[in-house]
């Protein structure tokens, strides 16, 4: 206990340590896989993050969209290819098939 109240500087290092990798450890987003998608009409930065950002926050989600794509604005084109992260592991999307009315 004495080595503590000497060492106060160490300690609230080790602490704040501590403390940052528990953060990291809580917000990581699992793993990310980048898929090229085409870009459809009527597709939004917003839309696709509902689609494909997993439990990663739609802002994060935007901002490597943007940041993989160099892109200066959220405008899309539809025709366009899109390089987007998509978390989590794929292959266990399901995909439901729905009839046309």
């Amino acid at each position: 206990m004495k080595w503590f109240k000497k060492n106060t500087h160490i300690t609230i290092l080790v602490a704040t340590c501590l403390l940052f990798a528990a953060y990291l450890f809580i917000t990581d987003p699992g793993d990310v896989i980048y898929e090229e998608i085409q870009i459809q009409y009527g597709d939004s930065l917003w839309s696709l993050a509902e689609e494909y950002r997993g439990k990663m926050s739609t802002d994060d989600w935007i901002h490597l969209v943007k940041k993989e794509n160099e892109l200066s604005n959220m405008q899309i084109i539809a025709g366009k290819s899109l390089v987007v992260p998509v978390v989590g592991n794929p292959s266990n999307i399901i995909e439901i098939a729905r009839s046309q009315q």
